[in-house]
Order: structure tokens, then sequence, then C-alpha cells
């Protein structure tokens, strides 16, 4: 028969191991938790700086079509005989404006907006991979505790 000492020994030890890989494996899952929000992070950051660029991108291609228009609007009311003091063309003019204003405002709204969500997001991929940092502690507080419950348990076999 085997000596009590040795299976209490024994009884121990697997306890430790069995705690040391726990701890291991937690501590393995929250790199790869954090190492995914830092990618999520990063890939947010550079949604918004995309949307930047394409909001830039989109005010000049309006810009530009905007005074495209106006060079043919000139040269086509000149050819037709159509006075450029008249009311009528400086009233049409200034429609063509207002309207370029308006749409030059819409596409830097809807650019902001996407960059805002997508700095948003990158917020909550950072909180979330603090999160996983507090969750780690608190398994590994738990993991710790359970472990000495059950060398306690041991212990009290022992006396017994």
């Amino acid at each position: 028969m085997i000596p009590l000492p040795f299976t209490v020994i024994a009884s121990l030890v697997g306890t430790g191991v069995s705690t040391l890989m726990s701890l291991q494996a937690q501590k393995q899952s929250l790199r790869y938790q954090q190492m995914q929000q830092d990618m999520l992070a990063k890939q947010y950051k550079d949604e918004a700086e995309a949307a930047s660029i394409e909001m830039q991108s989109q005010e000049i291609a309006r810009k530009r079509k905007y005074f495209d228009n106006l060079s043919s609007n000139r040269a086509l009311m000149a050819a037709s005989g159509v006075s450029l003091d008249s009311a009528s063309y400086r009233a049409f003019l200034k429609s063509n404006e207002k309207i370029y204003k308006k749409d030059i405002n819409t596409i830097t709204l809807a650019g902001i907006e996407k960059r805002t969500n997508a700095l948003r997001d990158m917020q909550q991929a950072q909180i979330t991979k603090r999160a996983a940092k507090s969750n780690y502690k608190s398994g590994v507080a738990t993991t710790i505790g359970r472990s000495l419950l059950s060398a306690s348990s041991i212990g009290s076999e022992i006396e017994q």
C-alpha cells in the first residue's frame, strides 16, 4: 500500500501543476484577446483615415465639377448671346453655387460621420482590451482561490 504522505504530496503537486497550467492558459488567452483588439483598433484607425481621405477626394471632385460646369455655362451663355450680367444668368449661377455648397456640406458631414464611427469603434476595441485584462486578473484570483481551497481540503483530509 502507498503511504499517506506520498498521496498527499502527489495531490498537492497535481493541484499546483494544474493551477500553473490554468494560469498559463489564461495568460495566453489574454495575449490573444489583446492582439485581436489591437488589430481591430488599428483597422478602425485606418478606416477613420480612409474616411477622411475619401471625404477630401469627394470634395475635390465636386469642386472640380462645379468649376467645369461654371466654365461650360459661361461659354454656353456667351455663345447663345445671353448677357452674362443679366439677372436671370446671375440667378442661375447663384442657384448652382447654392447646390454646390449644399453638396460640399453633405459630403463633409458624411465623411465626418464615417470617421467618427470608425474612431468610436477604435475606442471600443481599446476598452475591450482593457476589460480582457481585468477579466484575466479576476480569473487568476479565482483559479488561485480554487487551488487554495483544494489544497486546504487535502490538508484537512490529512488531519483526519
